[in-house]
């Protein structure tokens, strides 16, 4: 009692502990924003997570009220208002306040999944140059002219040096450039987009020859070199790149203005050939929702063997928040998956529709549209966009949502689309391709039988098998289209992932899944 007794009476010290727990709570706190839809329910009390955050903020402006009249109002005839009890008590309040916003941000972060935490690594290092400045203001502001005079010009001095190197490092960067990882070649439907990335901005571009002339194309739009991007996309003919040598590289641009710009280093990596499955047995990796779990889906990847091309299927993050999430999740884990040498069909997954960087996300990696069809030789897929999983009004999109009208043009495009190839496989996220709307689902399912698909290949639910049906829906959609099988690909489950390897052939499909351990989970084989 009496430790706590002299520790809460010392006041300053419990004020500077204070602001150090304020600090880091209301900050992380800050940092978890893009859930705070989720804490609404259990704080239903002031706006829910806004009203929390409007305390912890309130308290750390009363914790800094505190701590400058502690610092800088000086005693009267050996009193001062600081060494009353009101005072104590004030402070002992606050330091209360400060230390369970701390104490509940960690709870936060151990009950959190390490996607959520990864993307609230994101949001710390987007909200790092304003969290910088807030402390240096009240270092400078409360704790510097408090400090004894060799303290302070020591602490002048490390400051000073802190605001020389941010200072150097934004005219002359301190990081070297690089090309991160080996491009992903994505098959558009129209052309193929080559997708690569930088640590650091710059331009993209990709060199080839052609019926004996060299190409250099650039990632551009309307006729400006595009050069603000960490992701390079270069869209390009299908007959210039299959089976040809191409090279990626990309120019640092430092900055950027209306008369001239400042460029750093250009880099370059291949040559990389590109290989085309068309043939009458053509193998691709299927994975889906490996939701920032590279390191498990490689695991499973491991055990299946080669391939031939590669299906995306979906959710490769939480969200869209920042162009980050595309380059770590997508372009690079792409680009390792394929190293440039085979081309990767991708399929819009409901997380890439969340966020911010969401509506940027289909332009960078090459896209004008998630829904399309892929030829190869004797097989045709029809990729489709299924969109969110829930109503447009659902309280996780906040009023941004309009997938009902996607879906539905997808839908009419759907019902006058004509295929040549009479082996028919579609893609999509959710197998029932509009799971919130039965009777677009049902419009989407009979248009796909009369393509003659025999087969969904799907993600979405985190488990491997053949779709079921869940709810009334959903049981008469598989009942009534019996001769098309939807198969759901694994990914992430309970530390557990499982990727598919499809062998598609004149006489059917041949569908194997495998673990990350290396257990068989799926082996059948279907006629078409």
């Amino acid at each position: 009692m009496k430790v706590t007794k002299d520790f809460v009476f010392m006041r300053l010290p419990l004020l500077l502990v204070s602001l150090f727990f304020g600090v880091a709570g209301l900050g992380t706190y800050y940092a978890l924003r893009s859930f705070w839809v989720f804490y609404d329910p259990m704080m239903g009390f002031l706006g829910g997570a806004t009203g929390v955050f409007i305390i912890f903020a309130v308290n750390l402006a009363f914790v800094l009220f505190l701590t400058a009249l502690r610092l800088h109002v000086p005693k009267k005839e050996g009193k001062a208002f600081w060494n009353g009890k009101i005072f104590s008590v004030l402070s002992t309040i606050t330091f209360v306040l400060s230390a369970l916003s701390f104490l509940a941000v960690i709870a936060v972060l151990i009950y959190n999944d390490e996607q959520t935490n990864r993307a609230l690594w994101l949001f710390v290092k987007n909200d790092v140059p304003l969290l910088s400045v807030f402390i240096f203001a009240v270092v400078s502001l409360l704790i510097l002219p408090a400090l004894k005079k060799k303290a302070r010009v020591a602490f002048s001095v490390l400051l000073a040096v802190c605001v020389l190197l941010c200072g150097v490092s934004a005219v002359f960067p301190l990081t070297s450039y690089k090309i991160e990882s080996d491009p992903v070649v994505l098959d558009t439907g129209k052309d193929f987009a080559v997708v690569f990335s930088t640590n650091e901005k710059g331009t993209g571009f990709i060199e080839y020859s052609f019926e004996g002339e060299t190409h250099t194309v650039y990632a551009q739009k309307n006729g400006r070199r595009i050069a603000d991007r960490k992701i390079h996309c270069v869209n390009v003919p299908y007959e210039h790149l299959k089976d040809n040598p191409y090279t990626v590289g990309s120019t640092r641009v430092i900055d950027e203005f209306a008369y001239g710009s400042r460029l750093g280093k250009t880099v370059t990596a291949g040559p990389f050939t590109l290989s085309v499955p068309e043939g009458k047995e053509q193998t691709y990796l299927m994975i889906s929702d490996w939701h920032t779990y590279v390191k498990e889906a490689n695991e499973a990847i491991s055990h299946i063997g080669d391939y031939d091309g590669v299906i995306l299927l979906g959710d490769p993050a939480p969200g869209m928040d920042f162009e980050d999430e595309a380059r770590e999740y997508v372009v690079k884990f792409g680009g390792n998956l394929t190293h440039g040498a085979i081309p990767a069909i991708y399929v819009r997954g409901n997380h890439e529709t969340r966020g911010s960087f969401a509506d940027d996300f289909p332009e960078y990696i090459g896209y004008d549209s998630f829904y399309y069809t892929v030829e190869r030789g004797d097989f045709t897929f029809v990729v489709l966009d299924s969109g969110e999983d829930k109503p447009d009004d659902h309280v996780e999109y906040g009023g941004l949502d309009d997938y009902t009208l996607n879906r539905t043009e997808m839908i009419e495009w759907l019902d006058e689309l004509e295929v040549e190839n009479d082996k028919v496989i579609a893609l999509s996220h959710a197998w029932q391709v509009s799971e919130p709307e039965s009777d677009l689902s049902a419009r989407a399912w009979t248009d796909l039988e009369k393509l003659g698909a025999r087969f969904v290949f799907s993600g979405h639910e985190h488990r491997c098998g053949l779709a079921e049906g869940k709810n009334e829906e959903d049981a008469a959609l598989l009942a009534s289209h019996s001769n098309i099988t939807a198969y759901i690909d694994g990914g992430h489950h309970d530390n557990i992932y499982i990727a598919s390897k499809i062998t598609l052939s004149d006489g059917g499909v041949k569908i194997f899944a495998v673990d990350r351990n290396g257990n068989e989970v799926f082996n059948e084989s279907y006629g078409w």
